[in-house]
């Protein structure tokens, strides 16, 4: 947004600056020689900046495009050893890597921005929810600073049908998982079970969760997803995105 609106003035500028020196050559508009001058001087600025600006966004978007070819290798990587550990079927798994974001106009409130993900297309399509610390199993991961470890497929099916009211008044905690009742709606059929582990931060005088890794796997596959060598897997791919999301 904030890109956008600078875009918009620099737009508006170079289109003023144009009008400008468009009628001081008709003859239309008889202006000083200083004002002349300050004209052709914003016009070489607006030129430089624009170049400028576009060397920044291609060195920037190679930059992104090399993090996330490095954030698919290390999911990937962590996903094949996932199925070695588990013997699930790939197909059936899905891998993605989340960072704790500021919102820029409520600096107080964060997010949960995704990075990247590796997901079979054998498996449901990513939610609507615009994930956050505290919300969902990749939000309680991220505030508790552990793993977390949910089978959300008998969760849900426990609690189905539930009205909204219900949903507000006396479904369990460890069911909404700070979920409204729009959001449970839109990931009610879309996760079974979900593991997620935290990329923590401790190079400064305390440790700081900066991001999560989640895993999704298929009905009735949490005894093999939540257990040790699935959480070594992942938190191995979490320390090595950790300089993706500092």
């Amino acid at each position: 947004m904030t890109r956008l609106l600078v875009k918009a003035l620099v737009a508006a500028v170079a289109a003023a600056v144009g009008v400008g020196l468009a009628l001081q050559g008709a003859e239309v508009w008889a202006p000083s020689d200083t004002v002349v001058v300050s004209l052709i001087v914003c016009a070489a600025v607006l030129a430089a900046g624009s170049t400028t600006g576009s060397a920044i966004a291609e060195f920037q978007a190679r930059q992104l495009g090399a993090r996330r070819e490095f954030a698919n290798v290390i999911l990937t990587g962590a996903l094949w050893a996932i199925v070695d550990a588990t013997g699930l079927d790939y197909r059936s798994l899905g891998v993605a890597a989340y960072r704790v974001q500021r919102i820029w106009w409520a600096p107080r409130r964060q997010r949960l921005a995704h990075i990247h993900r590796v997901r079979a297309q054998m498996r449901p399509v990513a939610s609507g929810v615009t994930w956050a610390p505290g919300k969902g199993v990749i939000g309680r991961c991220v505030t508790r600073q552990q793993v977390v470890a949910r089978d959300l497929r008998m969760i849900y099916e426990a609690i189905w049908p539930c009205s909204e009211h219900e949903w507000n008044t006396v479904a369990p905690p460890e069911a909404k998982l700070g979920l409204t009742y729009a959001e449970f709606l839109d990931v009610r059929d879309k996760y079974d079970v979900v593991v997620a582990a935290p990329i923590l931060d401790d190079t400064g005088s305390r440790t700081r969760t900066v991001g999560c890794v989640a895993l999704d796997g298929p009905a009735g596959s949490l005894d093999r997803l939540d257990a040790d060598d699935v959480h070594r897997v992942l938190d191995s791919a979490a320390q090595n995105l950790l300089h993706q999301v500092r």
